[in-house]
């Protein structure tokens, strides 16, 4: 007797497993590849992507928007790492059997100013990027920093209330 005609059942399932193994292993692949570009890009790329994708920016605009993200990067990039340092400096004071408070004090003190000199960098990147947008660009760039600064426009659990 044949083997196909004798386990014909065995012998579809086994053509569906295949058939999904393989659609399984190929959109892999599809999905995978689409992923990978992005991967590629340094964060400032990644953010003016961002940026012209969300903005609708055309190409010069494009260009002047990578231009101020790689300023940013580069002056408020010491600052985001100084704030790590020192949160983690402050930690460790904290994790002493006696944690000098004077110590503690100079540490807050020097988070305060870090963290108002990111500000500052932001706020001047903010300026700068308005400039560049049209009117409807720079409205929905206003919502995009409500978004990154917790300051949604929906009213919700986790927002705050902002001007």
């Amino acid at each position: 007797m044949n083997f196909f005609s004798k386990n014909r059942l065995i012998f579809w399932v086994l053509i569906v497993l295949v058939l999904i193994n393989l659609s399984a292993l190929a959109s892999f692949f599809l999905f995978n590849k689409k992923q990978s570009p992005a991967s590629c890009c340094s964060p400032a790329e990644q953010q003016c992507v961002a940026f012209r994708d969300e903005l609708n920016l055309s190409t010069e605009q494009t260009e002047k928007v990578a231009s101020i993200n790689k300023k940013y990067m580069d002056s408020a990039g010491p600052v985001a790492s100084a704030i790590k340092d020192t949160r983690a400096a402050i930690l460790t004071e904290l994790d002493m059997e006696v944690p000098d408070t004077m110590q503690l004090n100079t540490l807050t003190n020097k988070l305060a100013w870090l963290q108002m000199k990111i500000q500052q960098e932001n706020i001047k990147q903010y300026s700068e990027l308005k400039r560049v947008c049209t009117p409807e660009q720079a409205h929905r760039l206003s919502a995009l920093y409500r978004d990154l600064y917790g300051c949604g426009m929906r009213k919700g659990k986790g927002r705050m209330k902002c001007p």
